[in-house]
């Protein structure tokens, strides 16, 4: 797998991230005793940005958990923690503040989550240092000084979201690189990048080949294709910057893959959570069905362990590719519903996998599988 690394510091064209930001909803989330301030600086400059701030200052709010306005967070696109010292009244059922029940329902929801941090909170309860530990498994935390830094560091990662937004991480045969631009129909894909030279030497060189057409795996988010490459077209701009346009043809979905048998009392399906379980979390496989070779997930092992590698700000977009490309190109899974990977700890990243089974009847909805722990290199 070729990476493009020089494309994660990418900046987003001005005019295209304010047309983003305009149709962003932006919840704050804040034990609201001692961060008033900070959620005004936050409401300020978000708006400022051109997005919608959503916080219960404008609308009022009951405390308990079962009327923390939820309903707010699923309306939202990112969702903006904002942690003191205090954690908040524990409510029932579960014990959890309403600050903590709205990160969770962020996080089921698949929305951007980012959470900050009081550098300074000498008085912090024990509760919030433990949801602050918990956050840190799946989220990289930023710390603030005082309510103006904490504006600065969310003007700069409302920017750093647009731009992942606009150039989204795309994954063609094993070329991984961020687009500016994917046009997609019914039968083919047409994808506008600026990539690194290695990258474009060898799209080229398949281009360029003599004999048939090269046929490449095409993954975009929850999208994974089949296609032929056509042309490959560079277009070099003011200023020395080369736009690759690239065109797969005669593109088609994956189908389920029919040879996909079961045994010693395990379904297909389960056999591929085995061989999850083991991929991501070492866990051994039954002699007898190792073996037999039936547990292979289609995940390249190389590819991944490249993905967990990558910095914290990158390797969960990338490791969605290599996981969506395996589970769902094989025809393991009918979709990757959610990934979540956490920023590194030595040779450990807690992560959760979610997805969709294969389809095997029309009238019968596919069930979904999860797994969630410490993912180790």
């Amino acid at each position: 797998m070729i990476i493009d690394a020089t494309a994660a510091a990418r900046r987003a064209d001005p005019e295209r991230l304010r047309e983003w930001l305009v149709e962003q909803r932006v919840f704050l989330s804040s034990a609201m005793g001692d961060t008033a301030a900070e959620r005004r600086a936050v409401a300020d400059i978000v708006e400022a940005e051109g997005a919608r701030a959503v916080w219960f200052e404008e609308f009022g709010r009951d405390a308990d958990a079962e009327e923390a306005y939820l309903t707010e967070v699923d309306s939202s696109t990112v969702y903006l923690g904002i942690l003191n010292e205090q954690y908040g009244r524990l409510n029932a059922p579960d014990g959890f503040s309403a600050t903590e029940a709205e990160y969770l329902r962020a996080r089921e929801g698949g929305k951007r989550v980012h959470v900050l941090v009081a550098a300074d909170a000498p008085e912090r309860e024990g509760h919030l240092t433990r949801f602050i530990d918990r956050v840190r498994f799946y989220t990289t935390t930023e710390n603030y000084s005082d309510a103006d830094d904490l504006a600065r560091r969310v003007k700069r990662r409302l920017e750093e979201l647009g731009a992942e937004a606009l150039s989204p991480w795309v994954k063609v045969g094993e070329f991984v690189f961020r687009a500016d631009q994917v046009d997609e129909d019914a039968a083919t894909v047409t994808i506008r990048a600026r990539v690194s030279d290695e990258i474009t030497y060898q799209l080229e060189a398949l281009r360029d080949q003599r004999y048939g057409r090269t046929r490449l795996r095409f993954v975009h988010r929850a999208r994974v294709v089949e296609g032929e490459l056509g042309n490959v077209r560079r277009t070099t701009h003011a200023g020395g910057a080369d736009e690759l346009t690239i065109e797969l043809m005669q593109v088609r979905p994956i189908v389920a893959n029919a040879m996909r048998v079961a045994t010693s009392g395990m379904s297909a399906d389960d056999l591929v959570e085995l061989g999850m379980l083991e991929l991501f979390f070492g866990e051994p496989i039954p002699d007898s069905i190792a073996m037999m070779g039936l547990t292979e997930t289609g995940i390249d092992r190389a590819d991944l362990g490249q993905a967990f590698s990558q910095p914290n700000e990158t390797a969960e977009a990338i490791t969605r590719l290599v996981v969506a490309d395996g589970l769902v190109g094989d025809g393991n899974a009918r979709r990757l519903v959610a990934l979540h990977v956490g920023p590194r700890n030595g040779n450990a990243r807690q992560v959760a996998i979610e997805w969709e089974e294969p389809r095997a009847y029309t009238n019968v909805e596919p069930a979904r599988r999860r797994l969630e722990g410490s993912w180790r290199l």
